[in-house]
């Protein structure tokens, strides 16, 4: 029962750290101008510091490591939520940037991090089904978290839902404390050593091979999922954000295109429960392959379409793939390296998105002031899905592993 608790925690913790971080930003931007004077521009900058969880995954992912994911996630949410209560004090811009770098620095020690490691102990047989519950809190938190802002601005000023937030997530982090604890009991009811597997897990195909750190990242299958996944994160940077956009620059009004929007988020949904369900019997690798291959075709497909129709039949098909990309990179990790430093090496894949978060919105700018639309961004990106899966069938993986073995070390 406590392993439920533990998910529903993590599951909420991604739920309010993207959906406040990604999906709800807009909402503040109209108050925050109104407030202060600033520029749109200005404002809309603070999204730049997103590059900076790319940067500090690799230390917290160490620090997860070295002390386990609870320590972790609860800083992570405690800098969250302060970054939040502190806001009704700016008075400068440099404040807004300043609180904007901690919201995004403490980003992946709320999400992949804790949730990566936390359901392999928890749940190594059904690891795949259980990652896609959680990293189903980012569509969820995409859904509900504008609409429970927007609640909040109905009734309150921007401050004073700002600390609302702030409340909640420290309300997340205390309840964290009391939940989680780092792997399941033995059946003698005493803590799991160190190294010996779950209930339900299972010797992987091919054992992986018992390397350090320095080791595996000197491997080529290290580099094969490091390019891997910095080429499908630019979906997030180079595609999501511009969807709507391109929808109405297409012909369809706002609502239509909001509607459709909301299609692609719902599809999210599924794809992270499927391709997780699925990577429990094919493997994440293979299943990779064929999801960034997915998203380039039914990117390519909204790139080209004209139709309303036909737009309309490819975005939640788009999102279903994309959906299953946010499950699978994980996923991949696990199978590729085990568990034994997994928050290090998955720290080091993170830096991959102060690339993508970095280069994909100048692709869709340029793109946008080339030919007046966002086409020729989603085909570049497109290339970059394709540029993945070559990588990782050129690659050679060390082992296909259907089930990952539970390696883990009790923190110091």
């Amino acid at each position: 029962m406590r392993g439920t608790y533990i998910i529903a925690v993590v599951f909420s913790s991604t739920a309010i750290g993207v959906g406040v971080s990604q999906y709800a930003f807009g909402l503040f931007i109209v108050p925050i101008e109104a407030a202060f004077g600033w520029s749109r521009t200005e404002i809309s900058a603070s999204l730049s510091f997103a590059a900076v969880s790319g940067l500090t995954a690799p230390f917290l992912g160490r620090a997860m490591d070295r002390v386990g994911a609870r320590p972790v996630l609860v800083f992570s949410l405690a800098v969250f939520g302060a970054s939040f209560c502190l806001r009704p004090l700016m008075t400068d811009l440099w404040h807004w940037y300043a609180l904007s770098l901690l919201q995004f620095a403490a980003f992946p020690g709320l999400t992949v991090l804790p949730a990566g490691r936390l359901v392999a102990a928890w749940f190594p047989h059904i690891r795949g089904r259980m990652m896609g519950i959680v990293t189903a809190g980012n569509n969820v938190g995409g859904l509900v978290m504008p609409a429970f802002i927007a609640a909040l601005f109905a009734v309150m000023a921007w401050d004073e839902a700002s600390v609302i937030i702030g409340v909640a997530a420290f309300a997340i982090a205390g309840v964290a404390m009391l939940v989680i604890r780092e792997a399941p009991p033995t059946p003698e009811g005493h803590a799991r050593r160190p190294g010996t597997p779950g209930e339900g897990a299972t010797a992987p195909a091919a054992p992986l091979p018992d390397r350090n750190l320095r080791e595996t990242i000197r491997t080529r299958m290290f580099w094969a999922v490091f390019i891997t996944i910095t080429l499908g994160t630019f979906t997030y940077a180079s595609i999501l954000p511009h969807v709507l956009a391109h929808l109405v620059n297409r012909g369809m009004t706002n609502a239509s295109a909001l509607t459709v929007l909301g299609t692609l988020a719902t599809a999210g949904i599924g794809g992270k429960l499927g391709f997780g369900w699925l990577a429990e019997r094919l493997g994440a690798r293979r299943l990779m392959m064929v999801n960034l291959a997915g998203q380039a075709v039914f990117a390519a497909l909204l790139a080209l379409a004209f139709p309303a129709w036909m737009l309309a039949l490819a975005t939640p098909l788009f999102g279903l793939f994309m959906g299953g990309f946010g499950v699978l990179y994980i996923l991949l990790v696990q199978e590729s390296f085990g568990m034994r430093h997994f928050g290090s090496v998955m720290g080091l894949m993170n830096l991959g998105t102060v690339i993508s978060y970095g280069a994909g919105p100048l692709i869709a700018g340029v793109s946008y002031d080339l030919s007046g639309g966002y086409g020729i961004a989603f085909l570049v990106t497109c290339g970059l899905f394709l540029t993945g899966v070559v990588a990782l069938v050129f690659a050679r993986p060390r082992a296909e592993p259907t089930r990952i073995e539970a390696d883990f070390r009790q923190p110091s």
